[in-house]
């Protein structure tokens, strides 16, 4: 019986503790302190300049719920080459929603000078969010985002080796495309001629409109012809061709000579003869005086008969 009234006393005591429970846990569960992007894009990518460098700054915010302030110390986890600008610790009043930046920073060149690719993901941010009450942390709040590379294009068009070129022949040269940006591009328009040499002529099948190209150089060959008719001069062959990936164009150029045989040489071929023609003369022209002796021989050898 005694036992019973006990229970009976020590009842609303236990009520009146669990309330203090409950109580306690409240405002717990409005605790809560978020943090979020302030941008959906995902992944967001990093633009590249003309140096082919970068600087993205990324908007996050923290949402405080609690009643009272909170401190909140921030790290960035990130490709290690780049650059990293937090807010560091900071503090959120009770009750608010504040806006910070983070700026990363870097080069899309690799090691080797080359640029990254874009067509794919590079890396991720990592936010890491330590929510501090009285120096001692409560809790840790963590996002991500993916990051890529903005698509650079262009093209580098060069030949192999110089050439000369004699008049009446022809000679093939080898010119190689190669894509220098970070994403595979093609050839919207080719053109190929010649400066200071209007006589010159060409043939090339191996680069067409649509072709696709890589980091890699691609190597094509082209036939230049100088006809018979053409002078001794410098030329110049200029291979322009443009990028379906930005519109801009690109140009290669080669110089070499066309060397045109000498004229005397020509002469001395067309005319073989010439050479007999002149000894020919030179023997005529010795028979006078042979005449001459002949003469004066007849004159004394009629003189000594008369006698």
């Amino acid at each position: 019986m005694k036992r019973i009234i006990a229970c009976i006393f020590l009842l609303p005591l236990i009520l009146s503790l669990n309330n203090l429970e409950v109580s306690a846990q409240a405002p717990e569960d409005m605790t809560s302190v978020e943090i979020g992007w302030d941008s959906d894009v995902d992944p967001m990518t990093m633009e590249l300049d003309s140096n082919y460098n970068f600087e993205l700054v990324i908007k996050f915010w923290v949402d405080n719920s609690r009643p009272l302030p909170v401190d909140v110390e921030f790290e960035i986890e990130t490709d290690e080459s780049f650059m990293v600008d937090d807010p560091g610790k900071v503090t959120v009043a009770a009750g608010s929603n504040e806006t910070f930046e983070l700026t990363i920073s870097g080069s899309g060149l690799n090691s080797d000078s080359d640029l990254h690719p874009s067509e794919s993901v590079f890396t991720s941010v990592v936010l890491n969010a330590n929510l501090l009450l009285v120096e001692r942390s409560i809790g840790q709040e963590e996002i991500e985002k993916e990051l890529q590379f903005s698509p650079v294009f262009g093209f580098e068009v060069g030949f192999e080796k110089g050439l000369e070129i004699k008049s009446g022949t022809g000679e093939i040269v080898s010119l190689y495309i190669k894509a220098t940006g970070n994403r595979l591009d093609a050839i919207s328009k080719i053109d190929m001629s010649f400066r200071g040499c209007p006589q010159m002529d060409y043939v090339s099948e191996f680069f067409q409109v649509g072709d696709i190209f890589d980091g890699e150089k691609t190597f094509g060959s082209v036939l230049l012809s100088a006809p018979s008719s053409h002078p001794d001069k410098k030329c110049t062959f200029v291979v322009t061709v443009t990028s379906e990936g930005n519109g801009n164009s690109y140009t290669g150029e080669l110089e070499f000579n066309v060397d045109a045989p000498d004229a005397s040489e020509g002469e001395d071929k067309e005319n073989p003869s010439d050479t007999e023609s002149s000894d020919f003369e030179v023997e005529d022209n010795s028979l006078p005086a042979i005449s001459s002796i002949l003469c004066l021989i007849t004159v004394l050898f009629t003189a000594i008969i008369r006698r």
